[in-house]
């Protein structure tokens, strides 16, 4: 790993599982969400699905259903995905249809194109990925930039939501615009964590000042850095590739906090 590169993890003061409604007894679901497309986001939820897998058993679903890439992020070659699932219908236990990724983690791809994702419906996508759900294991959903019905339904589902804003405008303005509409949809914000990429670019705003726009504390602070986009084309996240790395540090304590460890005493949970 290149020297000197950080990111940052931010407790705050009402980081509890409690606070964000997550019971340890029950397995988390966090949906990564950002309202505008290109900002890392599947590289967020790449990084901690493997996290996550380090610690218990662990599953990431790609809702992303035209242009997915969480199969090119962990480098698998599922041979079932999203739709296979859909049309296997209760005939199948889903979780035997999931791929297993090098770290143990359970993998649930988009369709292969996008006229095969048209052909699900959304009720039924979701009619999966609730049997996925009432499995108990943790649960990371991938969704598309912007806001659709797969995005909003990953939200209703959600324990915990990591929204992902870039330090530009655009990305700033669309954040707002994702809030407000959670607000009007009476939608839970107490559990929402703010992830800001490329936070220390040249050009553009402050994490300081994303912060104030959106009215809420980054708890994830991420540095443009090649060895994450380096991890994205050859499909080997950095917490897979490097775990003790600092670049991969702040998505371990996360992962920690999620699950509603004890990350003063730096607890670790071991696989089931």
């Amino acid at each position: 790993m290149a020297g000197g590169i950080m990111i940052t993890f931010r407790s705050r003061s009402d980081d509890s599982a409690e606070r964000h409604g997550i019971n340890p007894s029950e397995a988390p679901v966090v949906a990564v969400v950002s309202p505008k497309g290109g900002n890392g986001k599947t590289t967020v939820s790449s990084n901690l699905a493997v996290a996550l897998a380090h610690r218990t058993d662990s599953v990431i679903i790609d809702l992303d259903v035209h242009f997915g890439d969480v199969q090119y992020a962990l480098r698998m070659c599922p041979a079932h995905r999203l739709d296979d699932l859909v049309d296997a219908g209760n005939r199948r236990d889903p979780m035997s249809m999931l791929s297993t990724h090098p770290s143990g983690l359970d993998v649930l791809c988009a369709p292969s194109d996008p006229v095969a994702a048209d052909r699900m419906s959304v009720g039924d996508a979701f009619g999966v990925v609730d049997r996925i759900i009432a499995a108990n294991r943790p649960v990371i959903l991938d969704t598309a930039g912007g806001i659709s019905n797969y995005s909003l339904g990953a939200l209703d589902r959600a324990t915990r939501v990591v929204m992902v804003c870039g330090t530009d405008v655009p990305s700033v303005q669309a954040g707002r615009k994702l809030l407000d509409t959670m607000r009007r949809l009476d939608m839970d914000l107490s559990h929402v964590d703010l992830l800001v990429n490329r936070s220390d670019a040249c050009v553009g705003l402050s994490v300081d000042d994303v912060e104030t726009a959106l009215d809420c504390q980054a708890v994830l602070t991420v540095p443009e850095h090649s060895s994450l986009a380096a991890g994205m084309n050859s499909g080997s996240p950095v917490t897979e590739s490097s775990p003790r790395s600092s670049v991969a540090a702040a998505f371990h304590r996360y992962a920690d906090l999620v699950l509603g460890l004890d990350l003063a005493a730096g607890t670790r949970r071991g696989r089931r």
